[in-house]
């Protein structure tokens, strides 16, 4: 052989071979099972990842039963959820109170605030190791630093907090490292909006009160029901008396803003909290104006009111 060929065997020998690329699938894995180890001591395996992405009311409508709930915010914007099913649930609080996972899985039952409290540990460390793991994937800056706050009662309620928009949701299935019992974990969070190209300044609009005036506050009244009753049924009322609003139901409430009627909702809850749900956008609404009876020379003026329905 050659020395020219044996020289370039040996370079060929010592140089190390070229790192493969972290695909997203990969990423997912590392963080969850680095996430579930170094949290809370469970050791896990990743079966299957996928990903999914659409509107928000499609992928709600999708979500397995019997999960558990987690709102993610960022600041004060709500970004998503993170979610457990029952048997991740469980063997989370298993190896936290029992120091392992039983391979029979226990009975099921209802979420409590005990349940978030012991899982806080793992869905913080899972969410910090996605947003580290997948820097160099498509998924970069999907995930932006959001934190777990309070249990989402179920898919209806988060469909009030989140925004109407487009999602990325992740599913990741877990062998729990104890027979046969597998888990799954979920993460939905809303897709970053494209950022608005710059105005030439040469072109841009004057500058106007809109960010003022937008600013402003704003008075909301959602309206129940309306009753009129005499003075002397009003003097007779007491505390705990039930009064009776005959057809009224969840969605007869009505959104009213400075005396105007602002359109329907539905009263709901969030979180434990009353909350209503607006059922269908805002239209303006057109009045005639009223007609002088009586002939006139002048037009007839127009009063406050009325210049403000127009």
């Amino acid at each position: 052989m050659e020395p020219t060929t044996t020289s370039l065997m040996r370079r060929m020998v010592r140089r190390p071979p070229p790192p493969s690329a972290l695909t997203p699938a990969r990423a997912l894995r590392l963080a969850m099972t680095r996430a579930a180890e170094e949290s809370v001591g469970l050791h896990v395996a990743v079966l299957g990842v996928s990903v999914d992405e659409g509107p928000l009311d499609d992928l709600l409508s999708r979500l397995e039963d019997g999960l558990m709930l987690v709102a993610l915010y960022e600041g004060d914007d709500p970004v998503g959820l993170v979610a457990l099913d029952a048997e991740a649930r469980s063997a989370v609080i298993e190896v936290q109170t029992l120091g392992r996972v039983p391979p029979v899985p226990p009975e099921p039952r209802e979420v409590t605030a005990a349940d978030v409290a012991l899982a806080r540990p793992l869905l913080t460390a899972f969410l910090r190791e996605v947003e580290d793991a997948t820097a160099g994937t498509v998924l970069a800056g999907w995930v932006r630093g959001p934190r777990a706050t309070a249990r989402i009662p179920g898919p209806r309620e988060a469909m009030m907090i989140l925004a109407d928009t487009a999602y990325r949701v992740v599913r990741l299935t877990l062998d729990l490292g104890a027979g046969e019992r597998q888990g799954l974990i979920l993460l939905l969070i809303r897709q970053e909006a494209p950022k608005p190209a710059a105005a030439d300044p040469r072109t841009a609009d004057p500058p106007t009160v809109a960010p003022q005036v937008l600013g402003a506050q704003a008075t909301l009244v959602a309206v129940l029901h309306r009753l009129q009753l005499s003075l002397a049924d009003a003097e007779g009322l007491q505390v705990g008396q039930i009064v009776p609003l005959p057809g009224v139901t969840v969605a007869s409430v009505r959104v009213e803003g400075g005396g105007i009627d602002l359109g329907p909702a539905r009263l709901g809850q969030v979180a434990g909290m009353r909350a209503i749900r607006i059922e269908e956008p805002l239209t303006p609404c057109l009045q005639d104006i009223p007609v002088a009876q009586e002939p006139s020379v002048e037009p007839p003026l127009l009063g406050p009111e009325e210049d403000w329905n127009l």
